[in-house]
């Protein structure tokens, strides 16, 4: 699969790494340095799928140069709105929708699921390095895209869970939300993910 990755962020260097051996994968970035990377748009026309990870404000800047390459595309947003506000660190994507929702509504052609958002960038690359295996949620529209996304999940060794439509992406950013605030202000610092406790008797209803 071709997948290219916008930005050179952690999130990007992190699932860059992850995919690299089986799938072929290029950054789309501003500024080209390195080998593997190359134009927003130009690595937007190559991939197959597209995950942009860049900083939350850069969505607009960007959107315009994938504009033309991603029709019918999956694109996975693994971004979270997050800024100041009020003087403390917060969501701060406006109204009732998500960013992801924002995202979709940029690049209708596109098929936007919201996934790779909801764990710090040192786990992105090595789930194992946390006691349970963590959950990854994917929330799309399009059953093929946020498949994409699941499988794409389960190869970088996370639980790959439906999370239902694209609307619900903003619950996933909110859940992220808590990891980030818990990783900076809270007890737990930056050592944990979220896991799912399944229940023993798979007929409890």
């Amino acid at each position: 699969m071709k997948i290219g990755i916008i930005g050179r962020g952690s999130v990007a260097q992190a699932l860059a790494k992850t995919f690299s051996p089986s799938h072929e994968v290029r950054l789309g970035v501003r500024s080209v340095v390195e080998g593997h990377e190359g134009p927003i748009g130009e690595i937007a026309k190559w991939a197959e799928v597209i995950l942009l990870a860049t900083p939350w404000g850069a969505e607009a800047e960007v959107c315009r140069d994938l504009a033309e390459h991603v029709a019918g595309k999956t694109l996975i947003d693994a971004t979270n709105p997050v800024g100041m506000r009020k003087n403390m660190l917060d969501l701060v994507h406006e109204g009732t929708g998500s960013a992801a929702q924002s995202l979709q509504s940029r690049l209708p052609a596109a098929h936007v699921v919201k996934c790779f958002n909801q764990i710090g960038a040192e786990f992105m690359a090595n789930p194992s390095r946390l006691a349970d295996t963590p959950v990854m949620f994917a929330a799309g529209d399009d059953a093929e895209a946020k498949n994409v996304a699941l499988i794409l999940a389960k190869e970088a060794g996370f639980e790959a869970v439906d999370g239902g439509p694209l609307s619900n992406a903003r619950h996933l950013e909110s859940l992220a939300m808590i990891w980030i605030w818990s990783a900076i202000k809270g007890p737990l610092g930056r050592s944990f993910g979220f896991a799912l406790v399944h229940a023993k008797n798979k007929e409890i209803p």
